[in-house]
């Protein structure tokens, strides 16, 4: 499916809160999923993603009429995400309150969640992000390639060498 992101680029810059709730109706999920493949708390995704449509309104007027909006937006969401991930990766906040709620929660032994999450850790960044793009956010090949600056030879290599660890990887039972 096409987006028609030039008219509803310009509707954003006349402010038009209709235009931004349709451009974020057809992204959030390719923004969250290059945000996941980056930063791992949920928290710190989510909080993100606001921060990179926060940055979308701002920056529209320095989209340039004729690009590929979608790989705009995502270099935003792709430049939030490794700027945080910069700034904190080393840095643990410890909260002592938090760790006691954490302990006192029931985890189930079997969760789907953190066994994706397991597996989906086994590939390098680059992979990760390629597979939660088209897996998880639908994007299609070529916007993905766009986005990660690669050629579509290349990505379709990535994922289709991803998708052989990532069977690998559930045929052995090795969760990282």
């Amino acid at each position: 499916m096409e987006h028609d992101f030039e008219t509803l680029v310009e509707r954003l810059k006349q402010r038009d809160e209709s235009a931004f709730n349709q451009i974020y109706a057809q992204t959030h999920r390719g923004v969250f999923s290059m945000i996941a493949s980056i930063v791992h708390t949920r928290e710190d995704v989510e909080d993100l993603m606001q921060e990179t449509y926060i940055k979308m309104t701002t920056q529209i007027y320095s989209y340039q009429k004729g690009r590929n909006f979608f790989a705009w937006l995502m270099q935003i969401a792709k430049n939030t995400a490794l700027d945080h991930y910069r700034k904190y990766h080393r840095i643990h906040i410890y909260d002592p309150q938090e760790q006691n709620q954490i302990f006192d929660q029931a985890i189930p032994s079997e969760s789907p969640t953190i066994e994706i999450e397991n597996i989906l850790s086994t590939l390098p960044p680059e992979e990760k992000e390629i597979v939660l793009l088209h897996v998880v956010a639908q994007v299609k090949f070529k916007d993905i390639a766009q986005s990660v600056n690669k050629p579509l030879g290349t990505v379709l290599l990535l994922y289709q060498k991803a998708l052989k660890k990532l069977k690998s990887t559930m045929e052995k039972g090795e969760n990282v």
